[in-house]
């Protein structure tokens, strides 16, 4: 039995009382409606109607329960009414996780495209660093790096693919010295992320292919890239960085390419739109979604 159809149909022939009239009114036949109301009958234990061959009237029961029904399916409709209006004015809040070292330099402007088309949508932002699950966190979409993503079950679609390179001030760089090898690192002071006690190894490899390792001893740690770089920009160290998240302090010269004729091996970078499901997605995320693709395309 679907019971708010049947539900539906009681209410129906409650206000009509008749089973005629109601078949009429929903274009079905009087066995249909009389079968879904013997069916909620059955289903709750007591009797709705008294019915004889010239009318049909409510029980006490029955008309009680009429009026719990009339309530709960006006909150149904009023439910509906509010999803469908939500879909057609994209009103209400969008829950986003970003990136915090990409979000600050690369999505402001995003949001605020979004916020201008959509003044009634509020943008609910959280940055973070560490890995992060959608479902359990409630989040509509995310853009984060894919090492970021602990659920499985998510749509992903690359935005970019981003590389990290040693950045200094050119006042700490008069203290330290020119660096001219991987190795002259070792006498140099380094922001780097927190690794519980592991050693971090810069991989350097020269035009020839050729590798140099190199173990770096932080001489500061802190799990936010913005952090690091503003340590950076103080005159603190050398820290390894996105190349988006510093690109404008290099070529404003106040951060310093260091070591700019090597690379470096795995510090590949992916940063990924994620969103939990392509199906029923509310067009205020849909939207948002479509913004971003188009925003990197």
């Amino acid at each position: 039995m679907n019971l708010f159809q049947a539900m539906q149909v009681f209410v129906q022939v409650a206000d009509c009382r008749s089973f005629v009239q109601t078949a009429e009114r929903l274009c079905t036949s009087t066995s249909v409606v009389t079968r879904h109301v013997s069916s909620l009958e059955k289903h709750l234990g007591i009797r709705l109607f008294q019915r004889t061959t010239r009318k049909v009237v409510l029980t006490q029961a029955g008309a009680e329960y009429a009026d719990g029904c009339r309530d709960l399916l006006k909150q149904l409709e009023e439910a509906e009414s509010r999803a469908t209006t939500e879909q057609m004015e994209l009103s209400g809040e969008i829950r986003i996780v970003a990136l915090g070292s990409f979000s600050l330099l690369q999505l402001t402007p995003l949001f605020a495209d979004y916020q201008a088309r959509f003044p009634r949508v509020n943008p609910n932002v959280t940055l973070t660093e560490r890995r992060v699950d959608m479902l359990e966190g409630g989040f509509d979409v995310g853009i984060v790096s894919e090492q970021m993503v602990r659920s499985e079950t998510l749509i992903v679609r690359r935005l970019i693919s981003s590389f990290a390179i040693p950045v200094a001030s050119r006042d700490y760089l008069a203290q330290a010295g020119n660096l001219k090898t991987p190795a002259d690192l070792r006498k140099c002071r380094v922001i780097s992320v927190p690794t519980d006690g592991a050693q971090q190894e810069w991989v350097f490899v020269d035009r020839e292919e050729n590798e140099e390792v190199v173990t770096v001893r932080p001489s500061m740690t802190v799990n936010s890239l913005v952090m690091q770089m503003q340590s950076a920009l103080n005159g603190m160290g050398i820290a390894l960085l996105p190349y988006e998240l510093v690109a404008d302090a290099v070529r404003a010269k106040t951060l310093v390419h260091v070591l700019d004729e090597f690379s470096l091996r795995n510090t590949d970078v992916a940063v990924s739109l994620v969103y939990p499901s392509r199906d029923f997605v509310p067009r205020k995320v849909r939207e948002f979604i479509d913004l971003v693709v188009s925003h990197f395309g």
